[in-house]
């Protein structure tokens, strides 16, 4: 009904024009002496045709705008709009859609130009990171020879760096879509114990006790990005827990959680722990938070289709859970 109105006063025009009309024929024929039911008479059967072709312009103008709304609604870049477009009813219209078709035209070459330009930056943080790794290691071998306070130090510090350099890669590698997935079947104990043996090192350093008992599950998910996931869990709770332990277990749900018993995450931040940049009162506090960590875990969970949820008492520690359950699905 609103479509209809509106419609109606698209054609004020054409309205105002018939009503003109009427009149100057009643002034006329008044003038010239002719009765009235003269004039009334064509008016009737004029204003009925009017009516009939008013409903079929409405009709027509439906068509279109449905048609319109398809292409609205496609959500996608067309390979050619021209042909997706409704048969223009005017000189207006067709001037409207060449217009549309020339920033369709530019906004395509821009885009162009912007994807070219993102996978240069793509290409070049690959071979940074990949670069990055060979004086790492070149490093870690050379701290390696002598086992003294200041080297273990210098190897903590170094294993942030390469941690960070990984993140970089892996911030840029969320944003390619889903052509890095490999979706299979994966022994989830494997995984885990993988991301264990990595920061092995750092948990014998700040004397943090590792709890973790094993699992038989086997998990439909990309081994690696699962793995980001882990690590950077892991990562986070040698960060902020100074004394105690942390625990990785997988319940009969195929529900892995790593809980810790740090400094807890203060319940205002709860809500905001898993947006880019966000380091709340602890990053505040530890100056050394970049508020990517969380938010990488999260895109890489919703990459997957896993559930990443958290839950958290100040002063008594954290636990985050992913909802690794499968169910059953059928290659196309």
């Amino acid at each position: 009904m609103k479509r209809f109105f509106r419609y109606l006063y698209d054609c004020r025009y054409v309205w105002v024009w018939a009503v003109f009309c009427s009149v100057i024929f009643a002034v006329v024929f008044a003038l010239y002496g002719i009765k009235m039911e003269a004039v009334w008479y064509p008016i009737l059967l004029s204003a009925l045709l009017g009516i009939a072709m008013l409903i079929m312009g409405f009709v027509r103008r439906g068509r279109k705008h449905r048609e319109l709304e398809r292409v609205k609604l496609s959500g996608e870049i067309l390979p050619d709009i021209s042909d997706m477009l409704p048969r223009a009813g005017s000189l207006t219209e067709e001037d409207y859609q060449t217009l549309l078709l020339r920033m369709e035209a530019a906004y395509r070459e821009k885009k162009g130009e912007w994807d070219a330009a993102r996978q240069d930056m793509n290409d070049y943080y690959a071979t940074w990171v990949h670069q990055i790794k060979a004086p790492i290691a070149v490093m870690k071998v050379l701290l390696q020879q002598d086992d003294t306070p200041e080297n273990r130090e210098l190897s903590a510090e170094l294993f942030r760096v390469e941690q960070y350099a990984e993140m970089a890669l892996t911030y840029v590698r969320l944003g390619e879509g889903a052509s890095d997935l490999v979706i299979q079947e994966y022994d989830l104990d494997a995984i885990i114990r993988k991301a264990i043996r990595k920061y092995a090192g750092q948990f014998i350093r700040r004397k943090i006790r590792l709890i973790y008992e094993g699992t038989s599950a086997r998990v439909i998910t990309d081994e690696k990005w699962l793995a980001f996931i882990i690590e950077q869990l892991l990562s986070n709770a040698v960060k902020y827990t100074s004394e105690g332990s942390v625990t990785i277990s997988v319940d009969d749900r195929k529900h892995l959680a790593v809980t810790d018993t740090g400094i807890g995450i203060s319940p205002e931040d709860m809500p905001r722990i898993f947006e880019k940049g966000y380091t709340g009162y602890n990053g505040r506090l530890d100056k050394k938070s970049t508020g990517i960590g969380l938010y990488l875990c999260r895109a890489a969970a919703d990459k997957l289709g896993h559930r990443l949820t958290a839950e958290s008492e100040p002063g008594k520690g954290s636990r985050f859970v992913i909802d690794l359950e499968s169910y059953p699905f059928r290659a196309e």
